[in-house]
């Protein structure tokens, strides 16, 4: 223990010492610092005062360069040497760099920035007056100076600083011959001067080259002629003879209208060769686009000068389709000519349209030149109502040659009336016209025509077709569903309940009338296409022809239903109304099929086979389900007709009912028999024998209904209650009353059957006393299922609609 504090002792004065060492270093270091400091302290100001000399004297230098350089760019612009002139611009611009911060303190500094500025544009005002005159010439140039210095006075509040310095600059630059290589230091002078200087000037060159066009070729004005008008109304008693232009002047004139554009062209061209490529075709660098700037400029003026003429010339012309037409076909071809020149002859690479430029459309980031084409031409796009008129005018001529032209056109899978291709073959040829000279406004014009036309066309086709007759009067009543009249459809269109007689081969026609819709609709949907392809962008969205296909939709669901009615009528002439002639309640034996049967055979066989030959299978179905269903409603009504069926008349009816079954249930395989004489044709390809499924039910339902009814006119009177509880299913009393008047039961027989039936005894006699007309009992339930029939049929036919 005595050990372990001795060692604690120890160490304890150990760390003593070593704090105390450490202090003492720590004193030393501070003071030797503060030694170094003081020997150190003048070579610090040694230091400071060498860098601030070397900044003075660079500060010194520099001054003395750029007052220099202002000096030398004093004389090079009196000896108009502008290639050293843009290198001093270079040099000035970098030293004025480093006295930026002090100009706004020090006054000799910004005299001397003004001197530079001065200078500077003095010097510009020599390059482009020198240009000026190598362009025009001296004395035109001089012409388009004094009216800049009468502009400069009258609008400029320095005007008097303005025109001495423009004045001085003219006298100076009197004396200089702007030489290919005064030029062309012009030019690195220029763009010494930096990208907005150069571009002003590009563009005041290019209005100086067309100054001469702008008073050659701008429209008359309208005050002018109005004067010229005015000056004639002398005297209503006296008749003034003015005078006539001479040749000239009316030459003059003439080269202004529309009908004398292409002598615009000529002058600019001309332009191009004689002045723009000879003088300064190997001046101007190729990145500064100067042609292409000068065809723009060119263009634009020539589109100002077309709007003022179609908005303010001479009526004619803006009303001319052949005029204008024209005017913007040699305008596009010289647009492309011009487009063409640039990139072969200048090595012009144009962006593509929807490149963006700069706001006068020079261009664009890449050094790229916006397109010409349409510059000039777009001028036109709001006034091409005579060209649409032209183009309306010729489709109708073709609408009125439709008319009467039942020409078919057998070329294609199905025959189509050939006015229907001519049509489609003239819009082809429309578009492609029209797309060559403009796909704007007036592209959408032309659309709006082809869709009208389409729609007259549509009108065309839908009087092909047999005239409606007066609907003919139905049985009211009938409560067995899908039985009941032959036009009990609902909606607004009243085609839906109309009636139709067709004469002998016109079916031919209607088939013709759907052939011709199918092909209308399916072109018409690639017309669409094409029209949206075509046209640009910003009118895509107003591209729509849906209407236009339901038109032709509609009339072709209108033209089945007139075959339907036009055969069920043929039917119901020659065949049932033989059927409600012959005399049912003293028929005494069954044979074969009645000779009504036989007509039904000698009607519908070559119709429908002709049809079936003639139509898509799509549109046949559709056909033999319709006359299926009318056929059936139509032979009920007239078995409903009948006074009195006998039973050997209901069983001769009955085997007349399945001979006319088996018929139906082959009609949508009939095919031409041979032998025959028949116009109609075997379906290309061959078709099925068999009749398809959903068909065959709906044939077998309802001619199943027609025999139920048969039935029980047959069935004995004391068996008939309880065979009709079973064989009409959801039978009414009406209907029972329906059967025993076919049956001619005695009136008291009918009330007995009546209560029997579970009718009460005095509605039973009321029912017995009225007769076949008792079906007014059940009116309201027999209105009601048949309006529940007409939505259900409504229902399918938008149903099939969605899907087209």
């Amino acid at each position: 223990a005595a050990a372990t504090r001795q060692n604690v002792q120890d160490a304890k004065a150990s760390i003593t010492t070593l704090t105390q060492r450490i202090y003492l270093v720590k004193d030393k270091a501070a003071q030797s610092e503060q030694a170094v400091q003081l020997i150190t302290k003048d070579m610090k100001m040694l230091d400071n005062a060498k860098r601030h000399l070397f900044r003075t004297i660079t500060t010194l230098k520099r001054l003395h360069m750029l007052v220099h350089a202002v000096e030398e760019l004093r004389l090079v612009k009196h000896k108009s040497d502008y290639a050293a002139a843009s290198q001093l611009v270079q040099a000035i611009r970098i030293l004025n760099g480093h006295f930026n911060q002090y100009q706004a303190k020090v006054p000799a500094l910004q005299k001397l920035a003004r001197t530079v500025q001065d200078l500077q544009t003095e010097l510009l005002q020599q390059v482009v007056q020198g240009f000026r005159r190598t362009a025009l010439g001296v004395e035109q140039a001089g012409l388009v100076e004094q009216q800049e210095i009468h502009n400069a006075e009258t609008k400029s509040p320095d005007g008097e600083r303005r025109s001495s310095v423009i004045v001085e600059e003219e006298n100076t630059s009197m004396l200089v011959v702007m030489t290919s290589d005064v030029m062309k230091g012009g030019v690195l002078y220029l763009d010494a001067l930096g990208d907005n200087v150069r571009d002003d000037f590009i563009q005041n060159f290019c209005k100086d080259l067309l100054r001469p066009y702008v008073e050659e070729f701008s429209p008359p004005k309208p005050e002018a002629e109005g004067k010229k008008q005015t000056e004639k109304r002398v005297s209503s008693f006296h008749v003034v003879q003015q005078p006539e232009p001479d040749a000239d002047e009316k030459a003059k004139q003439s080269k202004r209208l529309l009908d004398s554009v292409e002598q615009r062209f000529l002058w600019f061209r001309g332009v191009l060769e004689d002045e723009m490529q000879p003088k300064f075709g190997a001046i101007f660098p190729s990145e500064w686009h100067v042609q292409a700037s000068l065809a723009r400029a060119f263009l634009k003026l020539t589109h100002d000068h077309y709007l003022t003429l179609l908005q303010k010339g001479p009526r004619q012309d803006a009303t001319n389709a052949t005029i204008l037409l024209k005017a913007l076909q040699k305008t596009l071809v010289f647009e492309k000519e011009i487009t063409a020149w640039l990139q072969l002859e200048c090595q012009t690479v144009f962006a593509p349209e929807k490149a963006g430029g700069d706001k006068d459309g020079n261009t664009t980031q890449k050094n790229r030149v916006n397109p010409l084409i349409g510059v000039a031409s777009i001028a036109f796009d709001n006034f091409m109502e005579p060209y649409i008129t032209l183009e309306e005018q010729s489709m109708k001529e073709q609408l009125v040659e439709a008319l009467e032209d039942r020409t078919v056109d057998n070329r294609g899978e199905r025959p189509v009336f050939i006015s229907s291709t001519n049509l489609f073959v003239y819009i082809k040829g429309s578009i492609t016209r029209c797309t060559n000279l403009t796909k704007g406004k007036p592209f959408l014009q032309l659309y709006q025509a082809f869709s009208e036309s389409l729609r007259k066309y549509s009108q065309i086709l839908n009087g092909k077709l047999p005239k409606a007759i007066s609907a003919p009067s139905t049985l009211p009543g009938i409560s067995i569903a899908g039985l009941g009249s032959k036009s009990n459809t609902s909606g607004t269109d009243t085609s839906l309940s109309e009636s139709y007689k067709i004469p002998k081969g016109e079916e031919v026609t209607v088939c013709h009338v759907i052939s011709t819709c199918e092909y209308c609709t399916d072109t018409v949907e690639a017309l669409e296409e094409l029209i949206r392809d075509l046209i640009e962008p910003k009118y895509q969205g107003k591209i729509d022809m849906m209407a236009d296909q339901e038109l032709f939709h509609d009339l072709t669901a209108k033209s089945i239903r007139v075959m339907v009615s036009g055969l069920t009528n043929r039917v119901e002439d020659f065949g049932l109304k033989q059927m409600s002639s012959m005399n049912w309640g003293q028929w005494e034996s069954v044979g074969e099929e009645s000779d009504y049967v036989r007509v039904l055979h000698q009607e519908l066989e070559p119709f429908v086979t002709t049809v079936r030959s003639l139509l898509p299978t799509s549109y046949f179905r559709a056909f033999c389900d319709k006359f299926a269903a009318s056929f059936t409603s139509t032979y009920f009504e007239t078995a409903l007709k009948l006074k009195r069926i006998s039973e050997p008349g209901t069983q001769q009816l009955l085997l007349d009912v399945y001979n006319l079954k088996t018929l139906f249930l082959k009609l949508p395989v009939l095919e031409e028999s041979k032998g025959t004489t028949t116009t109609a044709l075997k379906k290309p390809g061959g078709g099925s024998t068999i009749a398809p499924a959903m068909y065959t039910k709906l044939v077998s339902k309802q001619f199943g209904k027609i025999e139920t009814l048969l039935k029980l006119v047959g069935t004995p009177t004391d068996m008939l209650i309880e065979n009709f509880k079973m064989q009409w299913v959801g039978g009414t009393t009406a209907d029972l009353t329906t059967v025993m008047t076919l049956k001619q039961i005695k009136r008291p027989e009918q009330v007995a059957l009546l209560e029997k039936f579970g009718l009460d005894p005095a509605k039973a006699l009321k029912g017995a006393t009225m007769g076949i007309s008792s079906t007014n009992l059940m009116t309201e339930r027999v209105q009601a299922v048949t309006s529940d029939l007409n939505n259900m049929r409504q229902k399918v036919d938008d149903f099939r609609k969605s899907f087209r």
